[in-house]
């Protein structure tokens, strides 16, 4: 096992694995560290991948579903299983949910890809990043990760326009958004197929690829649509191997810029790596709180003046929706939308159903089985204002964010009390936000007195280290991140690519390509 390489990717998400596949597959060197493990799922069976760890479902929903809690009461995480799910932090004003495993959040997204809800989001944040340079590359995001719209041919069970209440839901001059789902060819009919990379998925029986992972495939997720063709290509992964700190090497041999320590849990042991570029896209919680722990370590990273700034959550509402439907909710997409209430006024605010599924073979009275099918949970996203902040204080990680200093939340507000009067309907959700879309941190700026990075992903006081996930984030998009921060990586990586072409071209005294 190598302990130089010239890059290293921190993180297996939306942000980790686009960066990887594109450097690899131009003949880079990289080394991708994850703290969680290969999911038991079709696609990763039959690629062979070992050993496999099951998604929290079924009866594993007891023993697979927390991996570790956190607040600032603590001075690290809880973990109380280093293969579970997911990661719960309770912060001051929100909390927030990630998740953990080989593909990492696409995991517990719901497969639902969008646009920010502001053509020009890109623009105004550095002069060499313009909603027009970006605009390929969510072409590109979109066909990798197998996404399109739903069409009335796809006869998708509870779509919005069947569960509506006689028009009081509403989806009049809402955008229709992409589904990174594999459709069955013919409606009713799911099938096995196999791609080019040899991977096996099963075609969308709308049954069973919520938040809780995706057993058959259906669900597009990472592990096997882009780390696996990464792996082919030559990436070393190494997953079960948490990073506890970056710390910065002077006139290291043979160009090595950073030392990273980890903890390899299958081993049991900690080690050290040593890279020229290191990217951190382990998620905008983890990848902020990394810097920070490593910036208060002798040794570590330094400068960052704006590294925990602007922190956002997307809008983020999650509440239980007591619909009382005669259908079986729970058949059909993991959220259906999205939606408004009739005669809403509200010019951003999404209202989206996540239905409740990977219950199925969970050991429930048959009435209480019947009653969770006929439910639902309400789902809220709109544009936040990013006040938020993180914060390393006395050794303990913490989140700050008041979500009455964000408009948006009162449109979040308004919209739910309008749902309940017209259905007679009760919604019920805690008081502060909670979130799976966390974003910010480590911020796109033209400077670092107005940000971390720049237009390279590059930490202006930190060279050859890089942020590729949501905490580059500038400002919250609106609508679901995942296919942002995948574009945001595809850029960084490129930028990488052509910092690199140049370092060659100087070293073997040519002149480099011109992109």
């Amino acid at each position: 096992m190598k302990d130089e390489v010239e890059i290293v990717v921190i993180g297996s998400g939306f942000g980790g694995a686009i960066a990887a596949k594109r450097l690899v597959e131009a003949g880079r060197e990289v080394v991708m560290l994850e703290r969680g493990p290969w999911r038991d799922t079709v696609p990763n069976r039959s690629i062979g991948c070992q050993p496999l760890v099951s998604l929290p479902q079924g009866w594993k929903l007891l023993t697979h579903s927390l991996r570790s809690v956190q607040s600032s009461a603590f001075r690290r995480p809880l973990v109380l299983n280093t293969k579970g799910f997911i990661e719960a932090y309770k912060g001051r004003g929100i909390n927030i949910i990630c998740s953990s495993g080989v593909g990492g959040g696409s995991h517990i997204y719901a497969a639902m890809l969008a646009r920010p809800v502001a053509p020009d989001y890109w623009d105004g944040h550095h002069q060499d990043i313009t909603a027009q340079k970006m605009d390929g590359y969510y072409k590109e995001m979109v066909s990798l990760l197998n996404a399109r719209s739903i069409t009335p041919d796809d006869r998708v069970p509870n779509a919005i326009n069947e569960t509506c209440y006689d028009g009081l839901l509403s989806t009049d001059g809402l955008p229709a958004p992409l589904i990174g789902v594999l459709f069955p060819d013919t409606p009713g009919h799911a099938q096995t197929v196999v791609d080019n990379n040899g991977v096996a998925r099963q075609e969308c029986d709308y049954r069973n690829n919520s938040v809780l992972g995706s057993p058959s495939g259906a669900k597009t997720t990472l592990d096997f649509a882009a780390i696996w063709p990464a792996i082919q290509s030559g990436l070393d992964l190494r997953e079960m191997c948490e990073v506890t700190s970056l710390l910065k090497l002077t006139d290291a041999p043979g160009g090595m810029r950073y030392e990273i320590l980890y903890k390899d849990h299958r081993g049991k042991t900690h080690r050290r790596l040593r890279a020229r570029h290191v990217i951190l896209a382990a998620g905008c919680l983890n990848t902020v709180r990394l810097l920070l722990q490593s910036r208060a370590t002798k040794g570590g990273v330094t400068g960052m003046p704006r590294l925990g700034e602007r922190f956002g959550t997307n809008g983020g509402f999650f509440g239980f929706w007591k619909e009382n439907s005669d259908r079986d909710l729970s058949v059909g997409l993991p959220l259906s939308g999205p939606f408004r209430a009739r005669g809403s006024k509200s010019e951003s605010v999404l209202m989206l159903r996540a239905a409740m599924q990977g219950l199925d073979d969970f050991p429930l009275p048959g009435w209480l089985r019947k009653w969770t099918r006929r439910n639902s949970f309400l789902v809220g996203l709109g544009k936040d204002n990013n006040n938020g902040t993180m914060q390393l204080n006395k050794g303990r990680f913490r989140v700050t964010y008041d979500k009455k200093s964000s408009h948006v939340y009162q449109e979040i507000e308004d919209e739910m009390n309008a749902i309940r009067r017209l259905l007679n309907t009760k919604i019920v959700a805690p008081s502060s936000p909670l979130t799976v879309q966390p974003l910010g941190g480590a911020c796109l700026g033209a400077s670092n007195a107005d940000g971390v990075i720049g237009a390279n992903g590059e930490i202006f006081d930190n060279p050859g280290l890089y942020v590729a996930d949501a905490a580059a984030l500038p400002e919250s998009p609106g609508r679901p991140p995942s296919l942002t921060i995948a574009v945001w990586a595809a850029q960084v990586a490129d930028a990488l690519l052509e910092t690199l072409s140049q370092e060659d071209a100087t070293h073997s005294g040519q002149e480099a390509p011109v992109r």
